[in-house]
């Protein structure tokens, strides 16, 4: 992830600025409780350097989800 640039929502195309997961949490809800969606959160939380275990906690945490389920969430996923 780019520092402060705008990204394009994978939804709807539209410009957006950080924190651009404000927009999907509000205008795609469907979208944004799939979790599909903590791929996308867990790299740019690393990109910014977060820890591994520092991302999977905020993911977990902001979707109501046990760190466990998260972690093998992304392993299924195959990105960690």
């Amino acid at each position: 992830m780019a520092n402060d640039e705008s990204r394009k929502c994978p939804y709807c195309g539209a410009l957006l600025r950080h924190p651009y997961w404000q927009h999907i949490q509000s205008n795609h809800p469907g979208e944004y409780s799939k979790n599909e969606t903590w791929i996308q959160l867990y790299k740019d939380y690393c990109s910014m350097g977060m820890s591994h275990d520092m991302s999977v906690m905020v993911i977990a945490e902001l979707f109501n989800q046990s760190n466990a389920d998260v972690e093998s969430y992304l392993k299924e996923s195959k990105v960690i």
